[in-house]
C-alpha cells in the first residue's frame, strides 16, 4: 500500500533506523530501495537522496525527512526497512544490522576443454556456464561463511526468526522456536 507517513515520535525513530541502515550501503544499492520505497518519487530526487546517504553526508536525516514528508511511501518496503514488523526482543539483541556474508566458489566438474585449450586451464568460461547450468550440475560448489552469523536466524532453517516466533532472551542467548521448522535453539546475542 502507498500512502503518507506521519511524522510522529514513533514514526522518527523508524526513519533513523532506516537512513543508518542505507548510509552504509553504495550509491546504487541506495537508489534501487529509494526507487522501492518511494515509487511515485523522481529519479533526480532520488539520485540526489542517494548520493548524500552513500557519501554519509551531515543534512542525509534532514533530506530524508523532507522526502518521507513530500512523498508517499510504500509500507511494507518501509516496515521491513525500519524492521518495524520485527520482534523488538530481536532488535536489541542485534547491535547492528548486517547480513551474514559467504563466498561462494564455483568449479567446473567437467573438464575436457581444460586439458588441450591453455585459456581455458584456469577459468570457466561464460558459455561453458550458460550451456550447461540448465541440464545437469556440472559445478561443485564450496560454501564458506566469512563474517558472523545473524542474531535472528534459525540454525536448522536459516529463516529470518520474527514476531511468529517463540523468543526469549536469557544471559546473552537468545533462544528461540522456530515457527517453520519447529526448531528450538540459541544463538549469542551480542
Amino acid at each position: 500500500m502507498i500512502q503518507k507517513v506521519e511524522l510522529n515520535d514513533e514514526n522518527m525513530k523508524l526513519i533513523e533506523r532506516i537512513v543508518i541502515r542505507l548510509s552504509s550501503q553504495g550509491n546504487e544499492e541506495i537508489f534501487h530501495v529509494l526507487s522501492k520505497l518511494f515509487p511515485e518519487a523522481k529519479t533526480m530526487r532520488l539520485r540526489s537522496m542517494a548520493e548524500d546517504l552513500a557519501e554519509k553526508r551531515d543534512n542525509r536525516l534532514s533530506e530524508f525527512l523532507g522526502l518521507v514528508e513530500i512523498e508517499p511511501v510504500d509500507t511494507s518496503v518501509f516496515e521491513s526497512l525500519s524492521s518495524a514488523d520485527q520482534d523488538e526482543q530481536i532488535l536489541s539483541a542485534r547491535g547492528e544490522w548486517k547480513p551474514t556474508k559467504f563466498e561462494l566458489t564455483i568449479t567446473c566438474a567437467r573438464t575436457p576443454l581444460k586439458e588441450f585449450f591453455d585459456e581455458c586451464k584456469s577459468i570457466t568460461c561464460e558459455a561453458c556456464i550458460t550451456n550447461r547450468l540448465t541440464a545437469f550440475k556440472p559445478w561443485d560448489l564450496f560454501l564458506q561463511r566469512v563474517d558472523q552469523r545473524r542474531v535472528d536466524l534459525c540454525k536448522n532453517c536459516g529463516m529470518i526468526l520474527g514476531k511468529r516466533d517463540n523468543i526469549v532472551m536469557r544471559n546473552e542467548r537468545m533462544l528461540y522456536t522456530c515457527h517453520y521448522c519447529g526448531h528450538k535453539g540459541w544463538n549469542p546475542a551480542k
